[in-house]
């Protein structure tokens, strides 16, 4: 399957699962039945301290278990890429993250980077001073020009929040502006509980899909999320949760996009 194949299937499932509905139209109760946790994980290697063998174990381990992404820095997206090419598992660039510190001139030229490293998604970490500081109407549209961005590259944008940092009525107006933003998807920092999943997806509506993160440490916490709509679970050892009781049962679901297991 070509990289531009694989990226319309992961955004056509987005959007399925965001609306809440199945292939035929109806209410999505579950993934289809072949669809197994490994294919609704995410391994991320977001560590500051990843080195190249690890990111090569990683993503061997990611296309030999059917991972559905792995999430890399942007120094490592072109080592990714080749690694994964071929493999219907995406590469996901992780763009400022955990706080998006940086300028907006920056963060859109790593944007640029990202796309031209290959990368298949793109998780952009909201500008958490931008907030906190009552800018979210610049921020805002800076989100727009990503969102204007990465559609015109064919690549998914989703926006990273730190669930846990913002007060109820910050993260209403968060979740208002990534949702008219255009992106097609949240991801949930530091998010573990189905909860906090049903509420992102309750404010974001249908606009867009939701991740969670974790550290998550079994099925059953994998399978509770899955069924509050998040579509993936990421992960930082595919090994160890291959060990799992119920790896190899069909994965659960709602609505949503990906989740982590970074720090």
């Amino acid at each position: 399957m070509e990289r531009h194949e694989i990226v319309s299937v992961v955004e056509q499932q987005m959007l399925r699962a965001a609306r809440g509905k199945g292939p035929g139209g109806g209410r999505a109760q579950r993934w289809p039945e072949s669809s197994t946790v490994p294919g609704a994980v995410s391994l991320e290697l977001l560590s500051a301290l990843c080195t190249q063998g690890q990111i090569e174990h990683a993503c061997r381990q990611a296309r030999m278990l059917g991972a559905a992404a792995v999430t890399l820095p942007p120094y490592f997206l072109p080592l990714g890429r080749r690694l994964l090419s071929g493999s219907p598992t995406v590469l996901t660039a992780a763009v400022g993250h955990p706080w998006g510190a940086l300028t907006p001139r920056a963060r859109t030229a790593l944007v640029k980077d990202c796309i031209e490293a290959g990368a298949d998604e793109l998780e952009v970490a909201l500008d958490l001073a931008a907030v906190k500081s009552g800018a979210l109407a610049s921020e805002r549209a800076a989100l727009e020009e990503l969102a204007r961005l990465a559609q015109s590259g064919g690549r998914i944008l989703s926006i990273l929040i730190d669930f846990k940092t913002l007060s109820a009525a910050e993260l209403e107006q968060v979740m208002t502006a990534v949702r008219r933003c255009g992106a097609a998807g949240i991801a949930l920092r530091r998010c573990t509980d189905p909860g906090d999943v049903r509420v992102a997806m309750e404010l974001i509506g249908e606009q867009a899909a939701v991740k969670a993160s974790g550290p998550v440490k079994s099925f059953d916490e994998i399978s509770s999320l899955l069924c509050a709509g998040a579509v993936r679970v990421g992960v930082a050892r595919l090994e160890a949760m291959r060990r799992m009781e119920g790896w190899e049962q069909p994965a659960k679901a709602g609505a949503a996009l990906l989740l982590s297991d970074s720090p």
